[in-house]
C-alpha cells in the first residue's frame, strides 16, 4: 500500500494526455479495481478521463462500504465475545437478605447491640446500681451481698449466651466476606475481559484503518489533482 509520500502524479504533457491515462500508471490498487471490473481492459490500454474519475468514484464507494461492513463485523464479534464473557455482578446485600432467617437477624442484631457503646453504658450504669443497692441498704436489705454472687452468676451466663451469638453472627460475617471476594473476582474477570477487547480493537484500528484512511485520502488527492489539471485544460 502506498503512503502519501510514495503517492505517484500521472504526468500530463500535453492536451491529449490529460485526457486519456494508461492503466499501467494509475495506482496498483485503483488498477486492480479497474483490471476487475472492466474484464476487457489490459494494463496496456488508455481510458478516457471522464472513465477514469467514474472508476475512482467506485473505487472510493467500495473502499468506504468495505470499511463500513469490516467494523460491524467487528463490532458484532466484540459484542459476542463480550456475551460470552459475560460476568454477572451481585448486589451482596440484597443477596444475603433473600437468604435470612429470624434467627440469624435475631443474632445480627444482638450482635450490633453488643458491641456498641449503648450496651456498655447501660452495662455499666447497671453494675454500679447493683452494686450501690447491695452495698449501702438504703430503700431495702440486701438480696446480693458481697462478694456478689448473683451477679457474678447474672454475668456468667450472659457471657454464656451472648458468645455463641456473636460467633453466629461472626459466621454471617464470614459468610459475607466470600460473597464479596466473589462478587470481586467476577468483577475483576469483567474488567480484564473488556480491557483485553479494547486494545483488541486499538490494535486493530492501528494495524488496518490508518493504512485504509492514508488510501482513501490519497485516490482523493489524485482525484483533486486531476480536477484541477482538467479545468486548467478547459480554461486554455
Amino acid at each position: 500500500m502506498l503512503s502519501l509520500k510514495e503517492k505517484r502524479v500521472i504526468p500530463m504533457t500535453d492536451k491529449q494526455n490529460k485526457q486519456h491515462f494508461t492503466l499501467s500508471e494509475l495506482d496498483e490498487n485503483l488498477r486492480d479495481f479497474i483490471l476487475t471490473t472492466d474484464k476487457e481492459l489490459t494494463a496496456a490500454d488508455t481510458i478516457s478521463y471522464n472513465r477514469l474519475l467514474n472508476f475512482r468514484f467506485q473505487y472510493l464507494n467500495q473502499q468506504i462500504q468495505k470499511e463500513i461492513s469490516t467494523s460491524k463485523q467487528f463490532d458484532h464479534e466484540l459484542k459476542h465475545k463480550i456475551r460470552n464473557e459475560q460476568v454477572q455482578i451481585k448486589n451482596v446485600n440484597d443477596a444475603l437478605k433473600t437468604k435470612e432467617t429470624f434467627g440469624q437477624k435475631v443474632a445480627d442484631g444482638i450482635a450490633k447491640f453488643g458491641g456498641s457503646w449503648t450496651f456498655i453504658i447501660i452495662f455499666l450504669l447497671t453494675l454500679f446500681a447493683w452494686i450501690v443497692l447491695n452495698t449501702l441498704p438504703l430503700f431495702f436489705d440486701p438480696f446480693d451481698k458481697y462478694p456478689f454472687i448473683l451477679l457474678n452468676l447474672a454475668l456468667s451466663c450472659l457471657a454464656a449466651i451472648q458468645a455463641p451469638i456473636i460467633l453466629m453472627s461472626q459466621n454471617r460475617q464470614a459468610d459475607r466476606d466470600r460473597v464479596e471476594a466473589d462478587n470481586d473476582y467476577e468483577v475483576n474477570v469483567k474488567s480484564e475481559v473488556e480491557i483485553h477487547l479494547l486494545h483488541e480493537k486499538i490494535d486493530y484500528l492501528m494495524a488496518t484503518k490508518w493504512q485504509h484512511l492514508v488510501e482513501l485520502q490519497q485516490v482523493q488527492i489524485e482525484l483533486l489533482q486531476e480536477l484541477i489539471e482538467q479545468k486548467k485544460t478547459e480554461d486554455e
